[in-house]
């Protein structure tokens, strides 16, 4: 039984931050997406479940955790999307996905764009070393604090915006490009967010 709360580990830059680290310390279960279980053990830590199409995790310790192993070939789909497919089939409400960022600046992006766009069940945040990025859709208040930087993304030029408690609110706004809605910033302890259809996707920086 997969215990909360969950981490998706993906085999891009191992976290550093405090932050993420310490989610992962805090994890009730670490899905590994496939070579990512060789750096989880590489600190010292055990995988829960290691997932994907096996073709990058050491061999010795894909038989070590044979019994924990789900191989999901194919490449329609990378194995941090098959995690996180797996993930809400299973039932799982929520997970934090670390490790999804770094290496490869085109898997960089293209993973955190999977909470965007990605079709699933799975309310996922994803952590890096700088920050976290969020979905918002509807109306969102978002913790914060004064200072911190914001950036807002859409992928929906028809989406509008209206947002509270930012240095450069938005009143029904359009983010006709990607860049559009970045480098903002919040202005206290909470910013909150109206959506008028579909979802964005939400960047804070780390203090």
């Amino acid at each position: 039984m997969v215990k909360d709360p969950v981490v998706i580990l993906a085999n891009g830059n191992y976290p550093t931050h405090p932050i993420p680290v310490k989610k992962l310390h805090k994890a009730g279960c670490i899905i590994c997406c496939d070579g990512a279980a060789d750096q989880l053990t590489g600190k010292g830590l055990e995988p829960s479940i290691i997932i994907g199409d096996l073709d990058s995790i050491d061999q010795t310790l894909k038989s070590k955790y044979n019994d924990k192993t789900i191989h999901l070939p194919g490449q329609d789909e990378n194995d941090l999307r098959k995690a996180i497919q797996w993930a809400g089939d299973e039932g799982i409400k929520e997970a934090v996905i670390l490790g999804a960022t770094g290496k490869r600046n085109d898997h960089s992006l293209s993973n955190i764009f999977i909470l965007l766009q990605f079709p699933t069940s799975l309310k996922c945040t994803l952590i890096t070393d700088y920050g976290c990025f969020n979905t918002a859709e509807g109306t969102g208040k978002f913790q914060s604090f004064k200072g911190q930087q914001i950036s807002l993304f859409s992928t929906d030029p028809d989406i509008e915006i209206t947002s509270i408690n930012l240095k450069y609110n938005l009143i029904s706004t359009k983010l006709t490009y990607l860049y559009s809605g970045s480098l903002n910033e919040s202005v206290g302890e909470y910013f909150t967010l109206c959506i008028s259809h579909g979802k964005i996707l939400v960047y804070q920086v780390f203090g």
